[in-house]
């Protein structure tokens, strides 16, 4: 029992020291610079001698303290804006008011923070005019308008929760919320046409898409209306979603998003900062240096329904123990499972998959391979936990205490499963979001 512990206690620090070592403010700080007059980013550089006003709109679980990493930058430079974010983490950026919209839904608050910025662009829109928009994960749900005013808060609530709830992945979920909102898409950058635009990104998406980060509320689509009806038809959404949407799309009345390449004007610039790739590389430079893994970072294990998944990376990480029979090693992989809600329970994708795994290790000796998984947001599905650690002594000790995996698995109640067991990862809002880690060590 004596070598599980150790191989659990290191899964956690591995996964807590990643965490620190992707600190947004600290990133921010690093990339957008002020020399001078100039802000500078990269190559690129703006002359603050020409601009009158500085607009901040943070859209995001980021946004906060991408903010006060912007405001520390640039002090009384910034002259107005808004912040937008699910959960206060740290101090308030001290020059923007921060608005607690709704996630993993839309709240009143959602649609009051879109209103607000809308507004506030319009007002400033001009040449003399600078916007930097902080754009990161959970923005879908944290600030929305409808693209119809004859839709409410109440059928936007069940259209995500319906998305949400259906078995699409992520990037399917973004091609139904652009076109169905007025904020999304591209949308809000043209409530400033004129101005001179910065968006930076922490993003909780595949790759290099930013038009999928927040719903992409500042670079044109990269999707059609071809592909919203596509999606609608393969998980028969108009079938869930509310009567006033579906009658808005069977009737052919839901409009293109924006279309043309905004990115290759010199008045809009676009900043990846920070994405899951960082996070891996962090957790492997970690695993290594820290704790003398041999690791693997499985770049293509990054999204697939949550069964397989796991016992994937369980055939993964036995494989890797098998080629190096000598070492203790340890198997990376990001992104996020698919994982449909069937019960009212507590859990999230992140528990779920570790719950599965748990199950798959069978009758190996407990510690032998130990596997973790959780949100970097801090957050995992309908929980208080960011996920969860498991290894094969996990169902035994389960079943010691009565409690049935199969049960908590068909209620989608898989925290209060590990809750039980001490085994829930508990780190709160993390006030970050780049996607989900999953750490898989093997004696």
């Amino acid at each position: 029992m004596a070598l599980a512990l150790d191989l659990q206690t290191i899964a956690q620090q591995i996964f807590r020291r990643t965490l620190t070592a992707i600190d947004v403010e600290a990133v921010v700080q690093t990339r957008l610079r002020l020399v001078g007059n100039k802000l500078v980013m990269g190559e690129e550089e703006w002359d603050l001698v020409r601009t009158s006003r500085i607009v901040v709109i943070g859209i995001g679980k980021a946004s906060v303290a991408m903010a006060r990493a912007v405001e520390s930058i640039l002090g009384e430079r910034m002259t107005e804006g808004l912040v937008v974010i699910n959960a206060l983490v740290g101090e308030a950026p001290a020059r923007l008011p921060v608005l607690l919209g709704g996630h993993p839904l839309p709240n009143q608050a959602s649609l009051e923070a879109a209103d607000a910025a809308l507004a506030t662009l319009r007002a400033a829109d001009g040449e003399g005019t600078l916007v930097i928009f902080l754009i990161s994960g959970g923005g879908s749900a944290l600030f929305e308008k409808p693209i119809d005013a004859s839709l409410t808060l109440a059928d936007l609530q069940e259209v995500n929760r319906a998305l949400v709830g259906c078995g699409a992945v992520i990037g399917e979920m973004n091609v139904v919320r652009r076109h169905l909102s007025a904020v999304k898409g591209g949308r809000l950058a043209e409530a400033a046409p004129h101005a001179r635009q910065i968006s930076l990104y922490i993003s909780d998406v595949n790759s290099d898409d930013l038009t999928t980060v927040a719903s992409g509320p500042t670079l044109p689509d990269t999707s059609t209306l071809a592909d919203f009806h596509r999606i609608i038809a393969r998980y028969d959404l108009l079938r869930q979603f509310p009567p006033k949407v579906a009658a808005l799309i069977s009737a052919n009345a839901i409009p293109e998003t924006p279309q043309q390449d905004l990115r290759s004007t010199r008045a809009r610039s676009h900043h990846l900062l920070l994405d899951n790739r960082r996070a891996l590389a962090e957790a492997r430079r970690i695993a290594e240096a820290e704790h003398g893994l041999v690791v693997e970072v499985a770049d293509d294990l990054v999204e697939g329904d949550v069964e397989v998944m796991a016992r994937t990376h369980l055939g993964r990480i036995a494989a890797l123990r098998s080629k190096h029979q000598s070492r203790a090693v340890c198997l990376l992989s990001g992104g996020e499972v698919i994982c449909p809600v069937r019960g009212q329970g507590q859990g999230g994708r992140n528990q779920e998959f570790v719950l599965r795994a748990a199950l798959a290790l069978g009758s190996q000796e407990p510690g032998q391979i130990v596997v973790l998984s959780a949100g970097t947001d801090g957050i995992d599905g309908h929980s208080p936990a960011a996920g969860a650690i498991a290894d094969a002594g996990t169902v035994r000790r389960a079943a010691g205490l009565g409690l049935s995996p199969e049960r908590y698995l068909q209620n989608s109640d898989s925290f209060n499963f590990f809750n039980a067991l001490g085994q829930a990862i508990i780190t709160g809002p993390t006030g970050n979001n780049v996607r989900d880690l999953r750490i898989l060590l093997a004696q």
